[in-house]
């Protein structure tokens, strides 16, 4: 929920079709796909090292390197994924090079920003992520590292070698490499049937009252980018009619020591209930019609249980007449911003307010899809998102709330107050067998 800038329009980019790229070899019946390197180059301290981009092998090894106190050596290698079929699942992603010598080394294989097209200058070197894989020893032939965390599908995707030890470098062969059967290439496993999702858990608000062995109501909570006071009152948060309703009041009301103009409520399942991965669903209504809702925010997210970085917005519901018919899908690092987000308008006169609308977020290890009444609309995956695999791979609870003004204006005249966020239901799927 936490935006303080404008957000970034974004699309979903269409798959890659297999043989549109040179280096893709695709086998349907098997369900694999290989696919050679499209760039590398190894990028060094040591000036001396010349032009990384034309020599035909890639070099590792630690910063204290052969007596260098500054030798430090990274191999990169980028790839371009196609062959991929449209919506089959990667359950395996294998990076594979080439060594001629077998020996003990410790090499770490990281995803990384950018391309390996560079000459290798240390300081145009580009950020890496974690590491995805480590090997403690090399082999004389093909080194396979597991890269299935940073592989959602077809795309460019770019990883890292860096050696901790020994001292000394190893060589690995490049991708104008004269053998061509030594090339580094990545090895693509996938399932065009993945498992069915299976209910783990949901509220269908049935009863009359807040079910507290699921959902947690702050009470008297306020923070300074929101306008009113959370409460956890029958006035702001009720079960009635098989549907939770989360309503907004303007009244002035003392929240702790602090006066607030508007009261609401705010849910969440922290020390109740996580998931890392699943399938994320909501149906609801909210009030926000084009005159009558500006400084309303009704929201359905995630925030990691360890209260570090990462978020995950289902739907953000502003109201006002610049942002009523649309919900926006993102997903943070962390407030500085560094996020990325999708702001979709509802087709035609539509708009959340005109109805009920179910709003979806799948999340595997590989991707997370955004869905508003079924139809997808953003994916963000290792190769959108640099930083995904540093955020996303860890417990989440679920958050239910409904801000009234702050960074996208405050109430006016025209806000039509009590305003109710009804919702129906919230399901939470994950999938029948391990991804």
């Amino acid at each position: 929920m936490r935006s303080a800038s404008r957000w970034l329009m974004a699309g979903v980019g269409a798959a890659l079709l297999a043989g549109l790229l040179p280096g893709v070899t695709a086998h349907a019946a098997t369900g694999t796909v290989t696919v050679s390197a499209a760039a590398d180059t190894t990028f060094t301290m040591v000036p001396q090292d010349g032009d990384n981009s034309v020599k035909t092998t890639l070099a590792t090894c630690p910063r204290v390197c052969e007596g260098n106190n500054n030798g430090q050596r990274d191999a990169l290698v980028r790839f371009s994924i196609a062959g991929v079929p449209a919506g089959a699942r990667v359950t395996r992603a294998s990076l594979e090079v080439y060594s001629w010598t077998a020996r003990t080394a410790s090499v770490t294989a990281h995803s990384a920003s950018g391309g390996a097209d560079d000459p290798g200058l240390w300081s145009r070197r580009p950020t890496l992520g974690p590491a995805l894989a480590q090997r403690t020893s090399v082999t004389s032939g093909f080194n396979s590292f597991d890269v299935t965390a940073a592989v959602a599908g077809n795309g460019p995707v770019t990883f890292a070698l860096q050696q901790t030890s020994p001292a000394d470098r190893t060589y690995w062969a490049a991708a104008d490499n004269t053998a061509a059967a030594n090339r580094p290439r990545i090895v693509i496993a996938y399932d065009t049937a993945p498992p069915s999702w299976s209910l783990a858990w949901s509220d269908e608000f049935d009863g009359s009252t807040l079910d507290t062995s699921k959902w947690r109501a702050r009470h008297n909570a306020w923070t300074d980018y929101d306008r009113s006071c959370a409460t956890s009152r029958s006035q702001n948060v009720f079960v009635s009619g098989g549907t939770l309703t989360i309503r907004a009041q303007r009244e002035n009301y003392t929240c702790g020591s602090q006066p607030r103009a508007f009261t609401t409520s705010y849910l969440d399942t922290i020390g109740k209930k996580s998931f890392t991965y699943g399938k994320f669903e909501m149906r609801a209504k909210s009030p926000n019609g084009p005159n009558n809702s500006r400084g309303l925010w009704p929201a359905f997210w995630m925030r990691p249980d360890d209260g570090l970085n990462g978020e995950i917005d289902v739907t953000e519901l502003p109201g006002g007449s610049q942002y009523y018919r649309a919900s926006t899908s993102a997903i943070f690092r962390d407030y500085t911003p560094t996020k990325q987000d999708f702001r979709w308008t509802f087709p035609g006169t539509g708009y959340p307010g005109d109805g009920f609308h179910t709003y979806t977020t799948e999340w595997d290890a590989t991707s997370i899809r955004w869905y508003v009444d079924g139809q997808l609309i953003w994916t963000r995956s290792p190769a959108t998102t640099p930083w995904f695999n540093e955020v996303f791979h860890k417990p989440y609870h679920l958050r239910l709330n409904f801000q009234v003004g702050g960074w996208l204006g405050d109430p006016d005249s025209n806000t039509v107050f009590p305003a109710d966020f009804v919702v129906d239901y919230v399901r939470v799927y994950q999938r029948s067998t391990t991804r």
